[in-house]
């Protein structure tokens, strides 16, 4: 029996932060493939991505390609839902029905899991692994592991209410100061996004002109 992790978002775009909880959660719950599932859109956001899908999980392409256990979703071809991730969880079920599986996810996204539109299909289809994210400027690693798991029990408390019962944990790992809405920031003003991004994203934003104002687009 395999381990599978799945990783979904919008990636706009996929940084540091993503691969880091990739691998942290591979390390820790010793799984033998990571799937990264680029969403056309999120369930659980409401903002438009500002890049394409095509570019996004291009990105996304890039920066995973010298990992042989992380690999892109095998629905990316031919689905176009809103919650490609849930498809892919539900397809993987199905076609590979010895494998167990496992959801890596935020602890920001997870506490909305009991309002996605699917949450009851979903809930204990898989093991959730649950990345803490810190408060702005509060970086403390003790904290942050006793306000997800907080989070983790609250969210358990209202699936139970649906009658379905969850398995998840809090991964063990630093806390990451980088989001996605930051690197488009940056890239906008035109200040230098190294080091917050693999190499390879940083030459794929140059090469298209992403996430620039008309101003940099034109320097």
């Amino acid at each position: 029996m395999r381990k599978i992790g799945i990783l979904g978002g919008t990636f706009d775009p996929v940084h540091w932060g993503h691969l880091l909880i990739a691998q942290m959660a591979a390390s820790q719950v010793a799984l033998d493939q990571v799937i990264w599932i680029p969403d056309r859109s999120s369930p659980h956001k409401s903002r438009s991505s500002l890049a394409s899908f095509e570019h996004r999980r291009e990105m996304v392409a890039t920066s995973i390609a010298d990992r042989p256990n992380f690999v892109l979703s095998p629905l990316l071809s031919n689905r176009s839902g809103t919650s490609l991730a849930i498809d892919t969880l539900l397809y993987l079920q199905k076609s590979q029905p010895d494998d167990r599986l496992y959801w890596i996810i935020g602890a920001d996204a997870f506490q909305t899991l009991p309002k996605w539109p699917r949450c009851r299909e979903i809930g204990a289809q898989c093991n959730w692994l649950v990345a803490p994210r810190p408060n702005p400027g509060d970086g403390e690693w003790e904290k942050m592991q006793v306000q997800t798991n907080a989070i983790g029990r609250r969210v358990a408390e209202q699936m139970a209410l649906f009658d379905v019962q969850i398995q998840w944990q809090v991964l063990a790992m630093p806390a990451i100061e980088i989001s996605s809405s930051q690197i488009r920031r940056y890239c906008t003003e035109g200040r230098s996004i190294r080091y917050l991004v693999p190499e390879a994203v940083i030459t794929y934003i140059a090469a298209h002109q992403l996430y620039r104002s008309p101003t940099t687009a034109n320097s």
